[in-house]
């Protein structure tokens, strides 16, 4: 089922000046929000940083929770052409199961180091929050099955190695990493980074590992 039409949708640019000032405004956007979150934006500032007038972003959005819904759903849809590319050179580099676990993992982690601003702010937040839309709940939803299915794709997989348990292992990686860059690490001295990429995936192979008995 398509998606409604909200107010709030972005117009549709329709030449290419157009949509090459959309690309700017909403690239805009997502820097200022990795700089200072959703609650510091301003739309002046989106202005500024993307070379436009504060009317020409009114031109293509209702506000400016109109602009964060957008922008979020755009960098989602790139996080999920980024891992797409990245499982598959993942599964290419290694035929041993255990190895390209680790691998998928090691770069889980190296994506939400890298995106942890973002992450914060855009797929944490989404979580349980209503003015989420459901393009941008299923786009996290294909990010996660993404991950799921190219573990289970991988030629190696043990045969008690199901979707089920696959995806209560990425559950638990994906909830610490969510802790991660949620948790300053002031209260938190575990909480970091290289350890985590060293044993995320031992946490994760020590549960697949493990036929049902």
């Amino acid at each position: 089922m398509q998606d409604v039409i909200s107010e709030n949708a972005p117009r549709p640019p329709q030449q290419k000046r157009s949509r090459a000032a959309m690309e700017r405004i909403l690239q805009a956007a997502q820097t200022l929000i990795a700089e200072r979150g959703t609650s510091g934006l301003t739309l002046a500032d989106v202005a500024e940083r993307a070379g436009v007038s504060v009317g020409s972003i009114y031109s293509r959005f209702s506000g400016k929770e109109a602009l964060i819904a957008a922008t979020q759903e755009q960098w989602l849809g790139h996080v999920t052409a980024y891992q797409r590319t990245l499982y598959a050179d993942a599964a290419a580099r290694s035929d041993d199961f255990e190895d390209f676990v680790t691998s998928h993992l090691t770069a889980m982690t190296a994506a939400f180091r890298r995106d942890a601003d973002l992450i914060r702010e855009f797929a944490v937040r989404a979580i349980g929050q209503s003015g989420t839309s459901d393009t941008a709940r299923r786009r996290l939803q294909d990010a996660f099955d993404q991950a799921c299915d190219a573990i289970l794709a991988h030629p190696g997989r043990p045969p008690y190695v199901s979707r089920v348990r696959v995806s209560l292992a990425l559950r638990a990686v994906q909830a610490t990493l969510e802790w991660r860059v949620t948790t300053p690490t002031a209260d938190a001295p575990d909480n970091d980074w290289d350890l985590l990429a060293a044993e995320l995936p031992n946490l994760a192979l020590s549960y697949l590992r493990k036929a049902p008995s």
